[in-house]
């Protein structure tokens, strides 16, 4: 009997890793590779086969696309890997001789596909500068249209940053630190969240209260009420319904859908936002001897690659205003964590 062999690099969903934009350059003998993240860009050059013990290995350089690029590619790195990096302090010199010092290598691991069909071209790159040492995954879609870092181990986090940071930005080398989490909204509101999940604020004098399957915000006269839930999402193929299609679904299925107003969209922070409001009359259950009364409701539903947050509203059109900046309170805080995971182990991914 034989058994097709895992590269766990190539089979690791495609949320798993840092996205990188990549175009190919013109080289003499190395593989060179520009590389993008957010604002910043690295070329990555694989060098020529040296050598194979049980794997195809080479030399490895990386250096800067220019100017500031460089840093703030380390910058998308350590906030794919939950870290940040602290301003250097004064007096702190710059590390001369970095790139000559440091050993960096390549190991050609193979093809495969991810849960999706995704053929990948895999490689594990190695550093090692002075006493730092780390592991990470590079892989690139058949296609050449997409790259990839995928995470080798968890303990390698702060090391990889460390190292990147480094080899790649000339000026002192800030220091790498876990991601602080705020401790207080945009308006210095309390926060309240579930760690490495989500986090939002909480409006002025509003009461929070956990009810089943779900958080509950009410203003302290009960009038007006927002109320939130979250759940993990397993990874997604790539034609999996987008968040402002997930909540039409939503709206769709409720009683209130002829009144719904358009879906508007937005995104923050990786993460995507869709919205709508409805209108309706509503008996007062507070004083249940009055007449029904106009009255307006929302929804929300904000999403990552990990996380999905629904939140919904409904308030008395009368205390628009009041209602509104509650409301506004909270979705201007609402922050999706990414990599919402167990942290890798050296026998997770070989």
């Amino acid at each position: 009997m034989t058994h097709e062999r895992v590269i766990p690099a190539a089979a690791a969903p495609a949320r798993d890793g840092l996205e990188l934009s990549v175009t190919r350059l013109d080289g003499p003998v190395a593989d060179r590779l520009l590389l993008g993240a957010g604002a910043g860009a690295v070329i990555l050059a694989l060098g020529p086969e040296v050598g194979k013990f049980i794997f195809i290995h080479g030399k490895l350089a990386i250096e800067s696309a220019g100017g500031a690029d460089g840093r703030a590619f380390v910058d998308e790195v350590a906030r794919w890997l939950d870290l940040e990096l602290a301003p250097a302090s004064e007096g702190d010199a710059a590390e001369s001789g970095a790139a000559s010092a440091a050993s960096t290598t390549w190991v050609r691991l193979g093809q495969g596909e991810d849960p999706f069909g995704v053929s990948w071209d895999s490689f594990k790159l190695f550093f090692s500068l002075g006493g730092r040492y780390a592991e990470v995954f590079l892989r690139l879609s058949g296609d050449g249209k997409r790259a990839q870092l995928i995470e080798k181990w968890s303990d390698y986090r702060e090391t990889l940053v460390e190292i990147l940071e480094r080899l790649l930005a000339p000026a002192p080398p800030r220091k790498v630190q876990k991601r602080r989490e705020a401790v207080q909204g945009p308006g210095g509101e309390m926060l309240f969240g579930v760690q490495g999940v989500f986090e939002l604020a909480i409006p002025g004098g509003w009461l929070l209260t956990e009810q089943q399957g779900h958080w509950r915000l009410a203003d302290p006269a009960d009038e007006r009420m927002i109320e939130f839930s979250c759940i993990r999402l397993p990874p997604l193929p790539p034609d999996a319904p987008d968040v402002a299609a997930r909540l039409r679904s939503v709206i769709a299925d409720s009683e209130y859908a002829a009144s719904a107003s358009p879906i508007a969209t937005f995104e923050r922070g990786g993460a995507a936002f869709a919205w709508s409001e409805h209108w309706f009359l509503s008996d007062d259950t507070n004083h249940p001897e009055r007449a029904r009364r106009p009255a307006r409701g929302r929804w929300l539903l904000a999403s990552n690659a990990w996380v999905q947050v629904l939140v919904t509203s409904c308030f008395w059109e009368e205390d628009f205003g009041v209602a509104t900046a509650g409301w506004d309170s909270v979705v201007a805080s609402l922050r999706l964590r990414g990599r919402a995971e167990t942290p890798l182990t050296p026998d997770q991914q070989a």
